[in-house]
């Protein structure tokens, strides 16, 4: 259900904007998470992700377009899952994407909690 992608250093997994239909599974290398500042077209680097991180998770909720550009540090070695791969999977073991989604919340939640100790320090 899932494939292996290779992101060569520079390249974008995805940018700001584009369509959200995929997660991906950092298996080797380093990634950046880039936000927009404001400042016209100036990103800033709010995360840097090693070997074991999950990214795109959004893109498994329909309609979503990505809100960060992630771009590949060093050549990294990553697993894919579309939404359609996890349609199927869901038909075919429920119990599977039920433990996957529970992690993704447990990640999202975990990036949260973090994101709000990050800004608690700010203020």
């Amino acid at each position: 259900m899932v494939t292996e992608r290779t992101f060569e250093q520079d390249t974008f997994l995805f940018e700001v904007g584009d369509p959200a239909d995929e997660v991906f599974f950092l298996a080797q290398g380093r990634l950046s998470v880039q936000k927009k500042t404001g400042f016209h077209r100036k990103m800033q680097v709010v995360a840097i992700l090693e070997p074991g991180a999950i990214v795109g998770e959004a893109g498994l909720l329909s309609g979503h377009i990505h809100g960060v550009s992630v771009r590949a540090i060093e050549q990294s070695h990553l697993f894919r899952l579309g939404c359609h791969e996890l349609e199927a999977l869901e038909r075919t073991d429920s119990q599977l994407v039920i433990k996957l989604l529970k992690h993704l919340l447990l990640i999202s939640s975990l990036r949260l909690e973090k994101t709000a100790e990050r800004l608690a320090h700010v203020l």
